[in-house]
């Protein structure tokens, strides 16, 4: 990566889990890749046995099921490794900063491993995203509508710009369902 500028390793990490309860869902897949200064990477990638079921909304997801983990080594055996490995990071991800480290810190908690992001630098390339491109009902009405949205936040503006955002995106959108059933947020939640 030579557009981004590091004065020490940063080590971006996805994890894939059982569930989306960070204190208690365990991990079942996680890769860390680790950016130096220099250039030079290196990388970790472990399938783990969670010791506990994968919920069917999570293999709807990622894919992985418990037949796929049975027999991998647990959390606790990769633990130490992965403190090693990210111990002198700065740590990035996509979402990190809302799922993966508080996964990994109660992985940790559970593996005995006193385990801090304090002093570490946190890039949260979904946060970037989203400050880049507004994920609200004005940059909404902006997209779809093509015109800014005035008086934001007056429930009767806000309502009004909703239905407008609704029509485009089923103008524009052809492969949309037409009907609530089709539309309805279960199916865009996955």
């Amino acid at each position: 990566m030579t557009n981004l500028h590091l004065t020490r390793p940063i080590a971006f990490i996805d994890v894939e889990t059982t569930g989306l309860n960070t204190q208690q869902d365990r991990i079942i897949d996680i890769s860390v890749m680790k950016m130096h200064p220099d250039g030079h990477q290196e990388s970790l990638n472990f399938i783990i046995n969670p010791g506990i079921p994968i919920s069917v909304e999570s293999t709807r997801i990622h894919g992985i099921t418990d037949a796929d983990v049975a027999g991998k080594p647990t959390f606790q055996e990769f633990a130490s490794k992965i403190f090693d490995f990210i111990q002198d990071c700065d740590l990035g991800g996509f979402g990190i900063s809302k799922f993966d480290l508080f996964v990994l810190e109660s992985e940790f908690k559970r593996a005995g491993i006193d385990y801090s992001r304090g002093g570490k630098q946190i890039l949260d390339v979904q946060s970037i995203y989203h400050k880049l491109e507004p994920r609200d009902l004005s940059a909404a009405y902006m997209k779809y509508c093509n015109k800014p949205l005035e008086v934001a936040h007056r429930a009767q503006v806000d309502v009004k710009a909703t239905i407008d955002i609704l029509e485009s995106q089923l103008k524009l959108h052809k492969d949309l369902p037409h009907d609530i059933v089709g539309l309805n947020v279960k199916k865009f939640l996955n």
